[in-house]
């Protein structure tokens, strides 16, 4: 059977269009459980992941942090791996019956019009899966900040293809075939293809401030090497499983250099405004398969966020200013998304968090997450989204002082 697994490690196979882009990605557990909000309200352990300039910020006035952190989202548009299991379920039970006997055309029919219903509710949903390891060391200075990064991001993407042998059926066409071979050669069938890109990344991230009009403004940047691989993959649905999924598929993209760059504007000591872009110097990687080649973008993205905040509570929205473009059939991705957290006394904090997907033809369910944050001598996060098949967690831990 297909298993989630597939998805987590972002071993996932290529397919169906010739260029792919990278979404939004996250990166801690407080932004997740907060809607994916980091624009306006990173803290000094994960600024430099989501918005350089945040290390100015500096929310909890600390001057030295750690942080470690793991997590991994898995969206299932359309209950695809539940409807494989179906389609196996099914052919198993094909396999039990006698398709030489005239006898069992019935029960033939029955399997095969099951098999057909499957790949028919099959047909334009998809899978998505991310997973995101990262460790941060940063230094919060009166005057400037600096951060040390490195982190994973293995994402992946299926959908089924080359669907074939749709019939109709009927008993006669059954009995007939029997007959006339005295097997049985009727076969609904599909491919699941799928595109899975690893990318890590090592970057250094500077920031500073300034005062204007009598507002604090905070710039930073943060340059990156970006290494990556690409593993593609294709399998009939009959027999499908993460074990045929081997280490040979991998090919080493190679690497480049590119950086984020951040700005945030404090109107108040509550009231700041930012933005971010990632990946602001471009890149496209070519991935060759069996003697054709596609490519992977590493377009600039760019991002919003309003946030306000108190001793007891932090409000925030981000939105992306650019559309990205699916990696394979799943929904293009332009998100809003909506967060709060209420913290109490620095030792807890309760976090709830929306994201809706903007991008036309878009048709995924909308994602609620939810999170909880603890002091406990070290700062320890923990947070899961969830919506319909989709769900997904992160926790992060680490200290400051």
């Amino acid at each position: 059977m297909i298993k989630r697994g597939l998805l987590f490690t972002g071993l996932m196979l290529a397919s169906a269009t010739n260029v792919q882009a990278l979404p939004y990605g996250f990166s801690d557990a407080r932004s997740i459980a907060m809607g994916n909000v980091s624009v306006a309200t990173g803290g000094v352990t994960t600024a430099a992941f989501s918005n350089p300039a945040m290390l100015m910020v500096n929310e909890s006035d600390d001057t030295f942090a750690f942080h470690v952190g793991a997590g991994a989202i898995f969206l299932d548009n359309g209950g695809m791996i539940d409807d494989i299991d179906e389609f196996q379920n099914i052919e198993d039970q094909i396999n039990l019956i006698d398709t030489s006997d005239v006898n069992n055309a019935q029960a033939l029919l029955d399997a095969l019009n099951a098999q057909v219903e499957v790949l028919n509710n099959l047909n334009g949903d998809s899978l998505l899966g991310r997973a995101s390891p990262n460790v941060a060391v940063v230094y919060g200075g009166d005057s400037f900040s600096v951060a040390v990064t490195a982190g994973a991001d293995a994402f992946a993407s299926g959908a089924v293809s080359n669907i074939t042998g749709l019939g109709p059926f009927t008993r006669a066409g059954i009995e007939a075939e029997i007959n006339n071979t005295g097997t049985l050669n009727l076969n609904p069938t599909a491919d699941l293809d799928a595109f899975g890109a690893i990318t890590t990344e090592v970057g250094v991230s500077i920031a500073s401030s300034f005062n204007l009009l009598g507002m604090d403004v905070s710039l930073g940047v943060k340059p990156k090497v970006v290494s990556a691989e690409a593993i593609t993959f294709s399998e009939s649905l009959e027999t499908v499983d993460t074990d045929d999924i081997i280490d040979d598929t991998t090919q080493d993209l190679g690497s480049f250099t590119t950086m984020d760059a951040g700005a945030v504007i404090s109107f108040t000591d509550s009231l700041r405004v930012g933005m971010v872009a990632k990946n602001l110097i471009s890149e496209t990687l070519t991935v060759t398969t069996n003697g054709s080649s596609r490519d992977i973008d590493f377009d600039t993205q760019l991002r919003v966020g309003v946030a306000y905040n108190n001793s007891f509570m932090t409000a925030a929205a981000d939105m992306d200013l650019t559309e990205t473009d699916p990696v394979l059939f799943e929904d293009p991705t332009k998100m809003l998304a909506l967060g709060l957290e209420l913290n109490a006394f620095d030792y807890l904090q309760l976090r709830g968090g929306y994201q809706t997907n903007l991008a036309s033809g878009a048709t995924a369910d909308d994602l609620i997450s939810a999170g909880i944050g603890l002091w406990l001598g070290f700062n320890l996060d923990i947070s899961a989204v969830v919506s319909g098949d989709s769900v997904g967690a992160f926790v992060q831990t680490g200290f400051r002082f």
